[in-house]
This record gives structure tokens, sequence and C-alpha cells, in this order.
């Protein structure tokens, strides 16, 4: 399984019933010394019922907790395009 794949479940495991956009972006950092390995850029829009009532700050920590274990592992960006409530 890679990254994309990991993530989408990560995701999917913790937001059941979430609109869920994910992009990989890897491909345009591929020069860049942190790019090398590739699977390295992400890029989210999400929307989800359990976002009612939190600012934008507790959504994107929720979301970032969902994905530690990735982040922990070597991801280098992770960007919170958009996190709404459904």
């Amino acid at each position: 399984m890679n990254r994309y794949e990991r993530l989408d479940a990560l995701l999917r495991k913790k937001y059941p019933a979430a609109d869920i956009r994910l992009f990989d972006d890897s491909a345009e950092h591929a020069g860049h010394a942190h790019g090398l390995s590739g699977e390295t850029h992400y890029r989210l829009q999400i929307s989800d019922a359990s976002f009612v009532g939190l600012s934008p700050l507790q959504k994107h920590r929720l979301i970032l907790e969902a994905v530690r274990s990735e982040t922990d592992a070597g991801m280098h960006s992770f960007v919170i395009e958009r996190a709404e409530s459904k």
C-alpha cells in the first residue's frame, strides 16, 4: 500500500461519512531535496458532519491527528485546503 492509499484509509476510518478529496502533489516537488523519494506532498479537501461547531484550528488538529502516523513516517507536506461541515 502506498502513502496515498494509507492516508485515504486513515481519513476514511476517522471520517467514514465524509466527502474526501485527496490529492498527491508530490510530482510537483520531484526536483527538491525533500521530494526525491516521492510520496511527500499531499493536499486535502474534506467535508464532514463532525466538523459542525468547530473552529478551523480544531478541525485541522483533528485531521492532523488522524494522519499523524504518516507525518511521523516522513511525509513532508499535508495541506488542508478545505475542511468544512456537511
